[in-house]
């Protein structure tokens, strides 16, 4: 937690006041702070690196 405010420091992937909630769909990073950028129906993207997960017939680093 941070020395100051208390507040946590979620990982990658976890947001909420003790870090205790994964990221919605289409969010991710250190408290769920960016969108993913995919192209994919869902737009999912990796809650941990935002890496886009493509579906079946779909390549590329935003899944074009």
């Amino acid at each position: 937690c941070h020395p100051v405010t208390g507040t946590c420091s979620c990982p990658p992937g976890w947001t909420g006041h003790h870090c205790q909630r994964a990221c919605d769909l289409g969010r991710w990073g250190p408290d769920c702070a960016h969108t993913c950028n995919c192209s994919n129906s869902d737009g999912s993207c990796s809650a941990q690196t935002g890496q886009c997960l493509c579906e079946a017939g779909y390549t590329g680093s935003h899944c074009e």
